[in-house]
């Protein structure tokens, strides 16, 4: 899974005119720290989580934009689970940090999206979309409040508003990251 900015960098190459709702249903699947509810909402225990990402785009709203951004969330994890943490984990399991892989690339990732925010040209007009955002709008029967989504939102950007502005990646930079997004947007809009 990556971090909030990745998530917005790839639905920004998606939709780029996204409104408040679009963006935050792109982190908003993040919001719980219960490991084994995570993985059910994301798909992980499926025995094929593309069938069950098909499965799944045919009950949502994709006209909602909060829902249209939550898919596109849950289609950007398979895709980076796929294509970019095998080989992370790969090289940190073959070190001296072995057991700590996870731990290592929450680090490098969360380092990435402070990078991200900090360097973007669009950050600053999207996080102000996301903090203006009315959440009585909200109208979705997918498994979170309003309450958890204020909650989650106010600690994701004020995690990156105070993030340091030279925090960066050792592992993921950002064109390795724009890399990602371009490609990933392009295997959605195929897939959508």
């Amino acid at each position: 899974m990556p971090s909030t900015m990745i998530h917005l960098l790839t639905a920004h190459e998606i939709n780029p005119k996204g409104e408040g709702l679009f963006w935050i249903g792109n982190f908003a699947p993040d919001y719980t720290n219960d490991r084994a509810f995570k993985d059910q909402i994301h798909f992980r225990n499926a025995s094929n989580r593309m069938e069950a990402l098909s499965r799944f785009k045919k009950v949502i709203n994709n006209e909602d934009p909060f829902e249209s951004g939550w898919l596109v969330h849950l289609f950007v994890d398979a895709c980076w689970d796929e294509m970019m943490i095998p080989a992370f984990e790969q090289k940190y399991r073959e070190s001296r940090e072995g057991q700590q892989w996870f731990a290592k690339y929450r680090e490098e990732i969360g380092l990435a999206s402070y990078h991200l925010y900090h360097h973007l040209d669009w950050t600053p007009h999207i996080w102000d979309q996301i903090l203006k955002t009315d959440l009585s709008l909200l109208i979705s029967d997918l498994p979170i409040t309003k309450h958890e989504i204020q909650w989650f939102r106010d600690r994701v950007y004020r995690k990156h508003s105070e993030s340091h502005l030279s925090s960066v990646s050792l592992e993921y930079n950002k064109e390795q990251l724009l890399d990602f997004a371009r490609k990933t947007a392009l295997k959605y809009m195929e897939w959508i």
